[in-house]
């Protein structure tokens, strides 16, 4: 059984070393464009295509890679492959591709993705950050790395462990409070009550 899969999507996917040890150490890659070009320029040939696909982009595939067609007009390609992953027992995800070609595209996959998060462990790659969704109290592993941390509720207290300027059980005071901090070392800790949005600045 599948636990952990790369999804790849149709915006920016800049080839840093982080991603390339995404795909270096994974096995499964899930695409959501039988002709994305990001396929391509990260040298990945996908498992499993999902969406909602023409026949000539069909015919054209390896026939190894698993085809699921996906027409639920009502949610994005994005929301159709989280729930593909959800339904199939996939617990972690890494999307890559999601942002950075439009702005209202980027953000909404981001607050899409932060709806999943109690139920996939989700990372989503940026061209400069790694973006995870926390609640429980979780270590994270970022050596001298920007971290930025956003509250999708004004009454959210967040505790953290390790960052420049701590916070110890505190409400943001607004959506900049938390941007722009730093890691003292290797790794910081991080709790909330509700889900918290982290950046952590990738090389």
């Amino acid at each position: 059984m599948i636990k952990s899969a790369v999804l790849i999507a149709n915006g920016k996917v800049s080839k840093t070393d982080y991603v390339k040890k995404i795909i270096d150490s994974n096995d499964y890659f899930i695409s959501i464009d039988a002709k994305s070009e990001n396929l391509k320029e990260l040298g990945v040939q996908p498992n499993l295509i999902l969406g909602d696909l023409d026949s000539a982009a069909i015919d054209d595939l390896d026939s190894k890679i698993e085809v699921v067609e996906l027409s639920d007009q009502n949610k994005t390609d994005l929301e159709k492959s989280l729930d593909y992953c959800k339904e199939n027992s996939i617990k972690k995800v890494v999307i890559l591709g999601s942002t950075g070609l439009r702005e209202d595209h980027s953000m909404a996959n981001v607050l899409i993705a932060s709806t999943y998060s109690d139920i996939l462990q989700i990372e989503l790659i940026t061209s400069f950050y790694r973006i995870i969704f926390v609640r429980e109290n979780t270590k994270i592993n970022a050596h001298n790395e920007p971290v930025s941390i956003i509250s999708l509720s004004s009454d959210n207290k967040i505790t953290t462990r390790g960052l420049k300027y701590d916070l110890n059980n505190e409400k943001l005071k607004s959506f900049s409070h938390g941007i722009s901090n730093e890691v003292n070392g290797d790794s910081f800790t991080v709790k909330a009550e509700s889900t918290i949005v982290v950046f952590i600045g990738i090389k």
